[in-house]
């Protein structure tokens, strides 16, 4: 039976979540490629995405909140801060300064 929990994943709300991680994680570094940020603010933005997708993690996996639609919000927004944190420690590899 385990071989079919791939088919019983919630489709409409796995595949977009999926492409807004993946869009979130390549248009970060894409910016940094750019110069629109510095280093700092890169390691400040991953930092709170962190931060702030830990807490959200913590409350959707409270007994109460956990199966509710309120724990799937949460779920929501634990991933994709996660993806913005992956996407800022990307954007430290690419980062180019401006041109002055």
């Amino acid at each position: 039976m385990e071989l079919f929990a791939v088919i019983a994943t919630n489709l409409p709300l796995v595949l977009p979540l999926t492409l807004a991680s993946l869009l979130i994680v390549i248009l970060i570094p894409r910016a940094a490629k750019r110069g629109s940020l510095h280093i700092p603010g890169y390691v400040g933005i991953a930092f709170l995405a962190v931060a702030f997708g830990f807490l959200a993690g913590r409350f959707a996996g409270m007994s109460s909140v956990s199966g509710s639609v309120l724990g799937v919000v949460l779920s929501i927004v634990f991933f994709l801060s996660m993806s913005v944190a992956a996407g800022s420690l990307l954007a430290l590899f690419f980062y180019q300064p401006p041109e002055i």
